[in-house]
């Protein structure tokens, strides 16, 4: 099986949706105070992709939006998003610049990279984007997740670039949910 090219949407919906892809988000990792001194230390991600459900994005926007609020429960305090890495410098192993050494040169004919490319590698998600994205082939890393808080990435919609089509989001996330509910076992 070779890869499968992902269509995308450029965003027309107001909100948030599953698998919309956000460019150029930074975090923060951590805060140090000495004294009277203080240290932030950021992260600077180049493309994010968003993994919440769908139905939950939806209600939490309409909650929100809603001015009697009746359904608070509905509401999400973060979102769960992953980094998008260009596959060329995954494949280098410089995809996560200095934050720290992540892997070694995967040759392009290599069997790892045809399991990766293929989508066969439960760890990892080949997306390669129709031509209405601009977006170089991107991988995602489904050990390597985190949270942004609803409001952060709302204020981050003008970096929101497209959003993965239905059919293929609900794969992507398949696969994010099937990675983390693995059972470890020991080498």
């Amino acid at each position: 099986m070779s890869a499968i090219t992902a269509k995308v949407r450029i965003p027309i919906e107001e909100r948030i949706s599953q698998c919309d892809i956000f460019q150029d988000i930074e975090i923060v990792e951590g805060l140090k105070l000495e004294g009277t001194t203080m240290e932030l230390k950021t992260i600077m991600f180049p493309y994010v992709i968003c993994l919440n459900q769908d139905c939950d994005l939806l209600s939490d926007y309409r909650d929100k939006n809603n001015p009697q609020g009746t359904n608070k429960n509905c509401r999400l305090l973060h979102i769960v998003v992953a980094p998008l890495f260009n596959s060329d410098s995954f494949k280098m192993g410089t995809h996560w610049g200095t934050l720290f050494d992540s892997s070694s040169v995967i040759k392009e004919k290599e069997t790892k990279w045809k399991k990766i490319m293929d989508n066969e590698d439960p760890r990892y998600h080949f997306l390669r984007f129709d031509g209405k994205s601009q977006l170089p082939d991107m991988i995602i890393d489904f050990k390597h997740f985190f949270t942004i808080s609803t409001e952060f990435l709302y204020e981050k919609m003008p970096q929101r670039l497209c959003s993965v089509e239905e059919l293929y989001r609900e794969k992507i996330c398949q696969r994010f949910a099937f990675f983390q509910s693995r059972i470890g076992l020991p080498d």
